[in-house]
């Protein structure tokens, strides 16, 4: 349980995610926009298996084992791939519901 908090803590700081849910290490970040799926496909590709459930939710099931420097890899990929995808929005101007992603 002492890792799920570490996980959930630091998700919750992560620009980009609104909130976070779930218990223990079955966790999902809601996202401020509609881009699960490109940030899934980033982080597959830095090495960190997670899913999308919904277009705006990442859901992160970890290992029951998951060490603490295993959760702080994982929250640097994901705070690395977050900033690539809104980099690439922004560029693109595909933004959430027309305006600028919250948090970046």
């Amino acid at each position: 349980e002492q890792m799920g908090g570490v996980l959930q803590a630091g998700l919750s700081e992560l620009p980009g995610v609104t909130a976070v849910r779930g218990a223990g290490l079955l966790l999902a970040c809601v996202l401020s926009g509609r881009f699960a799926t490109e940030v899934v496909r980033e982080a597959l590709a830095s090495g960190l298996v997670i899913n999308a459930p919904c277009p705006d939710v990442l859901r992160l099931a970890p290992s029951l084992l998951v060490s603490s420097g295993e959760i702080e890899r994982a929250l640097s990929i994901l705070e690395e791939v977050l900033a690539v995808v809104s980099d690439r929005q922004i560029a693109e101007g595909d933004t959430a519901n027309g305006e600028a992603i919250d948090g970046w």
